[in-house]
């Protein structure tokens, strides 16, 4: 069974195809501590992190309000062209300055063929124009107190302070299986 205590079981070396780090050999190059901090995940644990996404309800539908569940405290936002080479150190800049830790562990998805990732928030920002470069990208942690999300179209969003409680869809999704005991003719759509 699969979860954020042994997800790096569920590793694979990288991949003979190109990555959002460039060619097999582009990461070769790359240097060897930073490579220590850098795991590409399987296909189970790939089912296993977008499973999770849809039932903590991380994100919402669209790419402009990515957290719109109110499911965090504060979200920040900041906008930026990503294929502009000199806004790289305003989104780096940026993104340091939002306090997580150099070493917490982070998963990194973006909605292109890529394999998430497992790395560092240090190498997430190393390699910002990398990553954000491909697409639509999420980034969050095991705790999911917080989350970064990159919309293609320039904007960067931050929310922290998870206050999404799942017990309230559960108790909801009770009520309506009681009112279906009681009216049986009643048509939900989710029952």
């Amino acid at each position: 069974m699969i979860d954020f205590s042994n997800i790096k079981n569920f590793t694979t070396p990288r991949p003979n195809q190109p990555t959002v780090f460039g060619t097999a050999a582009a990461f070769d190059a790359l240097p060897d501590t930073h490579k220590a901090q850098i795991f590409f995940l399987d296909a189970t644990a790939s089912q296993f992190l977008y499973a999770f996404i849809e039932h903590a309800c991380l994100l919402s539908d669209g790419g402009w309000a990515p957290f719109s569940y109110e499911n965090y405290k504060t979200i920040d936002q900041f906008e930026h062209a990503v294929d502009v080479q000199e806004n790289i150190p305003l989104i780096k800049k940026w993104m340091y300055n939002r306090g997580i830790p150099f070493s917490n562990e982070v998963f990194v998805l973006s909605d292109s063929n890529e394999q998430p990732l497992l790395m560092t928030w240090k190498m997430v920002i190393k390699y910002a124009f990398d990553l954000f470069l491909i697409g639509d990208t999420l980034i969050f942690d095991a705790s999911i107190n917080w989350a970064v999300y990159n919309y293609h179209e320039g904007k960067l969003f931050f929310a922290k302070d998870n206050i999404y409680d799942p017990s309230g869809m559960e108790r909801y999704v009770q009520e309506l299986n009681e009112r279906k005991k009681q009216y049986p003719q009643f048509r939900h759509p989710f029952l």
